[in-house]
C-alpha cells in the first residue's frame, strides 16, 4: 500500500505518439462524434465573439432530463479529469480548514493517474490498495478487493476515488460489490465513482451502475464524460452528479466561462443523437470481442476488460515494444505512470484500424515471453 503523493509527471501519462496512421493509445472513439453534435459546435462558433453561458444552464438540464436528475444536481466541466481534480481538491481542502489537515484520498492500485495528481495538488495523502496480480491466459488480471479498500478506510480519509470500469487496467467492480463498497464507506467520506467508459461496460460480466444500483450515500459523487462514447475528446465536456449543496459547494470552484460554448451545444445535441450513440457502443464491443479472440489465438495473456480498450500483458520491458507497433505506424499505450512496465493499453480501432493493429501484432508479439 503506498502513501505517497507525488511521483507523476503528467506529461508522462498523457498523449498520442506523434506520427501514427492508427492512434489506439488514448481511448480515442473512432467513430467520430454525432453529426448532429459537429452541426451544433459549428453553428456555436459563428458567435465565437461572445463568452459561454458561464452556468451551461441549457447543457445542465439536458443532463438532468437524460439522467432523470434535478438540475441542481449536476455540474459540467472541461472532462472529468478536471471534475476530478477539482472535488478532491475541494473535499482536501475543507478537511485541512476542519482539522489543519488535507487528509488523504484512497484508491485502488493502478487506477486512473488523475486521482493521485489531485492528492498530490491538494497536499493529502495517497492511498493505494494493492489489487490482484496481472493477467494470465485463464484469467482477467488486477481484480479488486472492496473489503480491502474499506479496511484503508480511517478517520483520515476524505475521498474514496474508484473508477468503475477501471482504466488503464480493465478491472471492474460487480454491481454487488460496487455497493457493498458505497455501503460501507463511512458518512465523513466523499465517494467518486469515475464512470467514464459506462456505455462500454453496461450489460456485461455483472456491472451496473451507481444509477442502475438507486445507491444512496450523503457524500456520492458520480462523474461521467463526453470525451469516450460520446466522441467529444477534443472539445473537453464532463459531468458530475450528486447531492445538490456538494455539487454546488464544489462548482464554486471552477473558473469562470470554464466551458465553451461549442462545447455545451455539441454534447446537448450528442445526448439527443441516440442512434449515433448506439452505433458507437456496438461497433466498440464488436471490434474489442475481434481483438481479444485474435489475441486469444496468438496466446497472449490480456485482460478483457469493460472499456474500449484491453491491457495486455507481455512479460519483456513494454518500451521497445511500443516502439515495434510505432515502427509500422500504430501508436500504443505504455503504461509505466502506473507501475505497470511490461504491459500496453490498445484501444478498440475501426475495423480498418484493428486489421492494422492485428498485423503488427503477428510480427511483434511473436516472440514476446508471455506467450510461453
Amino acid at each position: 500500500m503506498s502513501t505517497e503523493s507525488g511521483g507523476v509527471a503528467s506529461a508522462a501519462a498523457v498523449g498520442p505518439p506523434p506520427g501514427m496512421k492508427v492512434r489506439l493509445s488514448s481511448n480515442e472513439s473512432p467513430f467520430g462524434p454525432s453529426p448532429a453534435a459537429v452541426a451544433a459546435a459549428n453553428a456555436a462558433i459563428a458567435e465565437a465573439h461572445l463568452y459561454p453561458d458561464d452556468q451551461a444552464s441549457a447543457l445542465r438540464a439536458a443532463i438532468a432530463q437524460h439522467d432523470g436528475l434535478p438540475v441542481e444536481q449536476v455540474a459540467v466541466g472541461t472532462g472529468s479529469a478536471a471534475l476530478l481534480m477539482d472535488a478532491i481538491q475541494h473535499e482536501c481542502a475543507a478537511a485541512r480548514e476542519a482539522r489543519g489537515d488535507p487528509g488523504e484520498v484512497v484508491s485502488f492500485a493502478r487506477g486512473f493517474v488523475v486521482y493521485r495528481l489531485g492528492a498530490r495538488n491538494a497536499g493529502a495523502r495517497y492511498v493505494e490498495v494493492e489489487t490482484d496480480g496481472p493477467a494470465t491466459h485463464e484469467r482477467n488480471g488486477y481484480g479488486r478487493d472492496v473489503e480491502r479498500l474499506l479496511a484503508a478506510v480511517t478517520g483520515d480519509t476524505r475521498v474514496v476515488a474508484v473508477d468503475n470500469p477501471g482504466n488503464p487496467t480493465g478491472a471492474h467492480l460487480t454491481g454487488d460489490e460496487l455497493r457493498a463498497l458505497v455501503e460501507g464507506v463511512p458518512e465523513h467520506v466523499t465517494i467518486l465513482l469515475d464512470e467514464a467508459y459506462h456505455h462500454f461496460a453496461r450489460g456485461e460480466q455483472d456491472y451496473a451502475t451507481a444509477a442502475e444500483l438507486g445507491l444512496d450515500h450523503p457524500r456520492l459523487l458520480v462523474l461521467r464524460t463526453f470525451s469516450k462514447a460520446h466522441a467529444l475528446a477534443g472539445l473537453r465536456i464532463g459531468q458530475l452528479t450528486g447531492p445538490g449543496a456538494l455539487v454546488a459547494s464544489i462548482d464554486a470552484w471552477r473558473s469562470r466561462f470554464n466551458v465553451a460554448a461549442a462545447a455545451q451545444a455539441a454534447a446537448i445535441a450528442s445526448l439527443d443523437d441516440l442512434d449515433h450513440l448506439r452505433r458507437t457502443v456496438d461497433g466498440t464491443r464488436e471490434g474489442r470481442t475481434r481483438m481479444a479472440a485474435e489475441l486469444r489465438e496468438l496466446g497472449i495473456p490480456f485482460t478483457d476488460g469493460l472499456g474500449n480498450f484491453l491491457t495486455i500483458e507481455l512479460g519483456t520491458a513494454a518500451d521497445p515494444v511500443v516502439a515495434a507497433y510505432a515502427d509500422r505506424g500504430v501508436g500504443v499505450r505504455p503504461l509505466a505512470p502506473y507501475g505497470m512496465a511490461e504491459q500496453i493499453r490498445v484501444s478498440v480501432g475501426t475495423p480498418d484500424e484493428i486489421d492494422l493493429f492485428l498485423a503488427a501484432s503477428r510480427e511483434v508479439l511473436a516472440d514476446v515471453p508471455a506467450r510461453a
